[in-house]
């Protein structure tokens, strides 16, 4: 053990054994003590093994919360700590998105109704909006502002990226601000025709770059992307909608199963119970509750 996991000092002795025989070290620097375990998932939580790996496997069927909870015999609450501290733990370990020189990817983005689902009955949020029903009915047509864009990718070695990048059409300081530090100089980028990544794929200096028009499939398509799309939306459905406030979280979590579930369940399940074993999640649990939608100040303006 190098540092302390709490607050980050080199000044660690050992401090006894635990009476599973795990040894505990001492932090002089915010006295505090820990064990091997304490920055992993399995070690912050007061949920024995058991439960973890039954929830797991609920985790890789993709069920509804209170399904999991059933199955798990834990509170709906619970169920949805579990989650989000699985999924926070499980992204760790998706392959980052990166685009070398002389190598291709295709470059699209989708769209999402701005969601504020949740059970509002007891927080302070107060919704700036009539409710809708599923987060489905958004009535002003096209692009509007009521809607959040996810640019996606994907390059040769099938890794994604998606990313959510605020309200609306895509625009090039957005587009820019997900890019930097993805696309290499050199390489080869195909996209639709938006007009946000002429000028920035040309700043990031690519060697090529190829517009397809949706509505023109005689020119060539981006289909990869397109299917990424296509499968993005199936994981969605089953969930009747997902919080703004959340969506980052199940798009890591989409992409943590094109990586590893691209085979079986059966070995999907496998590679979570290892996976959890030795994964760290840092967030707490009240930080999960009372979290604020982002992208407010769209309704703040007509307000003021």
């Amino acid at each position: 053990m190098e540092r302390c996991p709490r607050c980050g000092s080199a000044a660690v002795v050992k401090k006894g054994k635990a009476g599973n025989g795990e040894q505990r070290y001492l932090c002089r620097g915010c006295g505090r003590t820990f064990g091997m375990g304490s920055e992993r998932i399995l070690g912050t939580s007061k949920l024995p093994k058991e439960t973890w790996m039954a929830y797991a496997e609920c985790f890789v069927l993709m069920l509804p919360l209170r399904e999991c909870a059933r199955r798990c015999r834990v509170c709906l609450k619970t169920a949805y700590t579990m989650r989000h501290r699985l999924i926070e733990c499980l992204s760790a370990y998706s392959p980052s998105f990166r685009v070398e020189r002389g190598c291709g990817c295709e470059l699209d983005e989708t769209y999402f109704p701005e969601s504020f689902k949740g059970n509002h009955a007891k927080g302070s949020f107060t919704m700036p909006r009539p409710s809708r029903h599923r987060g489905k009915q958004v009535h002003r047509r096209g692009l509007s502002r009521e809607r959040i864009c996810v640019m996606t990718g994907v390059n040769d070695s099938n890794e994604t990226f998606l990313e959510v990048t605020g309200r609306g059409a895509l625009s090039r300081e957005r587009a820019m601000d997900a890019l930097r530090g993805r696309i290499a100089a050199g390489s080869v980028v195909a996209t639709d025709r938006a007009a946000a990544y002429v000028g920035v794929l040309a700043e990031l200096e690519v060697a090529a770059h190829a517009a397809y028009d949706p509505k023109d499939r005689s020119g060539g398509t981006i289909n990869r992307i397109n299917t990424v799309h296509s499968l993005l939306g199936a994981f969605m459905e089953p969930f009747k909608g997902v919080s703004t406030k959340h969506l980052d979280a199940y798009l890591a979590w989409f992409r943590w199963c094109r990586t590893f579930m691209a085979t079986d369940s059966g070995a999907a399940g496998r590679t979570v119970a290892r996976q959890l074993a030795h994964g760290v999640c840092r967030s707490r649990v009240r930080d999960m509750f009372n979290v604020e939608p982002p992208y407010m100040d769209y309704w703040a303006a007509p307000a003021a």
